[in-house]
């Protein structure tokens, strides 16, 4: 008899333990973990409430984690993210500026001696910064965001990261809505229809101006392509590394059909008058049709891979095709996008930013 009370009685103590082992051995609920872009697997034991964005480029980032609502949460500290057209953080969230901004150039020591929760990065800091903020003990965490697809892994991974997975996949699902509209009309047009565009980084120092074109496997690269046009340029930059300075002979030879000027660090529409005033320009055809452009921006431009990379590809679009994107109306698209993707709502910033992009483009002759 003692011994069949004895056998239910260990089976229940050896139940009890396991069940604690499997308690101790499971993540607590609130442990979240990503991968970030140079392949480092994150593990926060809590929800971020102190988060620092660092370094160069941190615009990039920064655009990211201000598409998800917790960053509502968040005390935030953000080096400089103003291009040269205005700071779109301090526009949205004012008490950014309470603090002190970092230098894109801050050292590790300045940076861990924030004390923040998490640290996010641009992937090409990984070597000089990343790897030293893991030697101190500092979480962070790296994004690449520089192509669609990396921009596709990395919300997702960033969603993880805010345990808010959901919000990854919605803001996923308005860029591919957008996307689908364009990739499905460019589909309709013909090879003899396609349209010779080159993007020119311009480039003002002791009133020269140069012009640079962008790497093939860019974002600004494939936004042309997306449109359904072809990027003259591609393959010519055999650096790849970055923009690479182009001659006018080679810029005459390609003929495009279609030139946009880019500037990140001032209105590319300042650029406009340099060239239809230029001698050396007036034979070129796209000169005499008046197809030399300024690229639209509000406080960043948006030929480039920041979250607003899908209104600049809707605006190339409808630049390089008008009748086939006629009924896309980009000033309504500009106060869309930001409602949808950033949620904001006050009816003062969204002026500010409709009427910045209306500005950027008033100069362009078609």
């Amino acid at each position: 008899m003692k011994k069949r009370l004895l056998i239910p009685i260990l089976l229940l103590c050896t139940t009890l333990l396991g069940a604690q082992a499997v308690r101790e051995a499971t993540p607590s609920i609130s442990t979240r973990s990503a991968t970030d872009a140079n392949g480092r697997t994150v593990v926060l034991e809590a929800p971020v409430t102190d988060l620092l964005i660092a370094g160069k480029a941190a615009v990039m980032p920064a655009n990211a984690l201000f598409l998800f609502p917790e960053v509502d949460d968040m005390h935030l500290s953000l080096a400089k993210t103003d291009q040269g057209l205005g700071d779109f953080f301090s526009l949205i969230k004012p008490e950014i500026d309470q603090q002190a901004r970092l230098s894109q150039t801050a050292s590790v020591e300045e940076i861990a001696a924030r004390g923040a929760d998490l640290v996010l990065l641009k992937a090409t800091h990984y070597e000089s910064t990343a790897k030293k903020l893991d030697q101190l003990g500092v979480k962070n965490f790296t994004m690449s965001l520089e192509t669609w697809p990396e921009w596709q892994a990395e919300i997702v991974q960033l969603g993880a990261l805010l345990g808010n997975p959901e919000r990854a996949e919605e803001i996923l699902d308005l860029y591919q809505a957008r996307l689908d509209l364009i990739e499905g009309r460019a589909a309709q047009i013909s090879a003899t229809d396609q349209k010779r565009v080159l993007l020119l980084q311009a480039d003002r120092k002791d009133n020269t101006t140069s012009y640079k074109i962008a790497p093939g496997s860019w974002m600004q690269t494939w936004m042309v392509e997306t449109s359904g046009a072809l990027p003259v340029w591609k393959g010519a930059n055999t650096a790849a590394a970055g923009w690479s300075t182009v001659s006018f002979e080679q810029i005459a030879a390609w003929d495009p059909d279609l030139v946009v000027l880019i500037s990140y660090s001032s209105p590319s529409a300042s650029y406009l008058d340099g060239i239809y005033s230029s001698p050396l320009w007036a034979d070129l055809r796209v000169v005499k049709e008046g197809a030399v452009v300024a690229s639209p921006h509000d406080v960043m431009n948006y030929i480039q891979p920041v979250a607003s990379w899908v209104l600049g590809l809707e605006w190339l679009a409808k630049t390089t095709y008008p009748e086939l994107y006629a009924d896309i109306d980009m000033k309504s698209e500009v106060e869309r996008f930001y409602r949808q993707f950033y949620s904001i709502s006050d009816p003062t910033v969204i002026t500010t930013l409709t009427d910045a992009y209306s500005r950027s483009v008033a100069d362009n002759r078609r």
